[in-house]
């Protein structure tokens, strides 16, 4: 029999219109809400207190679908405080230098250490974009372990950004390895799907080509094979600077969205991170076709990346997401604060009219990432027969108390502190602040133990890293005069 539980009479962000924001109470059997019922129905609430094996009182709280981190790099926990100043062509080679000293411990705990972050904040499902596929199962135990619902999202890529920007580097400095084959990237999609595909009903496997500009026409056939035959969505990153805009205009047809368009990944099944550098044919292009652009405010602030189109998408129905990207360019995984960031640094210079307000933005990190996800049907909402992610809010904290709109108070005030207890999949996570999946204790023990070491490990890729920064500067350097 599956376990009930009765979170009762709770101040209710539902995200539908068919309950609004009320209070109410929310019953759920195994990984479903099966009752979602107002405060009124006491006769329908008194049978389903008596059928529950667990009651919450919740009368002081305030609970929400549990929110999407829709673009994210679980390796990057590990290396908070590394280089952090620099824009992204000069930070990759140093993020590319640290991530060679991870070993399989390390990417394990990295993904630990961003579920505690994350659930801890009400984020209850997230896309890892994920580099290192070598070790994609390390990253896959971990999320197994957390209770936390994943698409991972492994990344394709076999031309290096110095073939992309048509650098003559000395043999000394060239890579040497262009990364998986086409036909290599085939064959380990296949077989991770098996055992980790639509595991425990949390684990989705999606591709994640790295980016377009990063991928052989070759590599992006085979992204559009395997998302036909297995019924998978695609994540990538896309032209997030300047520099890609204008080195992709020379080097494809059509520029780095004419490159995508061709290999016939533009559809419903796309989502993009970043999208900073879009001009308003490809927006166009990318609503019609029902693809998902993932907003990563912090990340483009830290990084100059510049301020992403995003009203202008959304307005017009496009699907809107956000996500926290990397500890070492992202801040930090609290979506609360990704979600402000995004209403705020839309309205400076622009019309009033078209600012986002806390609605449109709360959707973003709710419904829209449920889109992400491919389960816009059963997720990002407090529904009848949705799966059941949700947020237990503490509403008596003072970023809530009084409570005059709750979901402006969400986006405008909440850091997360209110966050009291998480559920994924019908199952808590954390309950009155403490994890019930993760050792949080041992596991930030022995990352802060492992830190000298790693550290040690990556000596050799930094200084390889410093002496390709200058032709990357020079790159940088000729396009700001364009």
């Amino acid at each position: 029999m599956p376990h009930k539980t009765l979170i009762k009479q709770p101040f209710i962000v539902s995200n539908h219109p068919s309950f609004g924001n009320q209070k109410g109470s929310v019953f759920i059997e195994g990984d479903r809400i099966t009752h979602v019922i107002t405060e009124h129905e006491t006769r329908l609430l008194e049978e389903l207190t008596h059928l529950a094996d667990e009651v919450i009182d919740a009368e002081s709280d305030i609970l929400i679908p549990g929110m999407v981190n829709s673009h994210y790099h679980s390796y990057t926990n590990v290396l908070k405080g590394t280089v952090n100043n620099l824009p992204l062509e000069l930070w990759t080679l140093y993020t590319v230098a640290y991530g060679h000293a991870l070993e399989e411990e390390d990417v394990y705990l990295s993904a630990l250490v961003g579920c505690i972050e994350m659930m801890k904040a009400g984020v209850t499902s997230c896309v890892d974009h994920f580099p290192h596929i070598g070790k994609s199962e390390a990253a896959l135990s971990a999320y197994e372990e957390s209770g936390m619902r994943v698409a991972f999202a492994p990344m394709m890529h076999d031309v290096p950004d110095e073939e992309f920007f048509e650098l003559y580097l000395p043999d000394s400095l060239r890579s040497k390895s262009k990364g998986a084959s086409p036909a290599e990237m085939k064959s380990f999609y296949r077989s991770l799907l098996s055992p980790y595909h639509k595991r425990d009903g949390r684990i989705e496997i999606q591709l994640g080509p790295n980016a377009p500009q990063r991928c052989s026409s070759e590599m992006l056939d085979v992204c559009k094979e395997l998302s036909e035959m297995e019924g998978l969505r695609v994540h990538t990153h896309l032209l997030e600077t300047k520099v890609q805009r204008l080195q992709g205009d020379l080097a494809f047809e059509g520029g780095v969205v004419g490159h995508l368009d061709r290999a016939g990944l533009i559809d419903e099944n796309l989502s993009v991170a970043h999208a900073v550098w879009l001009n308003s044919s490809e927006i166009a292009l990318l609503r019609s076709r029902g693809v998902a652009i993932v907003h990563n405010p912090a990340s483009n602030l830290l990084l100059g990346s510049g301020v992403a189109p995003i009203p202008s998408f959304s307005k017009q129905g496009g699907h809107v997401a956000i996500g926290t990207d990397g500890s070492n360019c992202g801040t930090n995984q609290n979506l609360f604060e990704a979600m402000r960031l995004t209403t705020l640094i839309q309205r400076v210079g622009q019309d009033y009219r078209s600012w986002l307000d806390a609605e449109d933005v709360f959707r973003m990190g709710t419904t829209s990432g449920a889109t992400v996800l491919g389960k816009e049907n059963e997720l990002g909402r407090i529904v009848e027969n949705d799966l059941a992610d949700l947020v237990l809010l503490d509403g008596k904290t003072s970023m809530l108390s009084p409570l005059n709109d709750p979901v402006s108070q969400l986006v405008h005030q909440e850091n997360g502190r209110s966050v009291k207890s998480v559920m994924v999949n019908g199952k808590w996570t954390v309950k009155e602040g403490t994890l019930l999946t993760i050792d949080e204790e041992n596991v930030l023990r022995v990352v802060s133990e492992r830190r000298d070491a790693m550290m040690n490990r990556c000596r050799e890729p930094l200084e390889r890293a410093g002496r390709l920064r200058p032709y990357f500067e020079q790159v940088i350097s000729n396009y700001n005069f364009q």
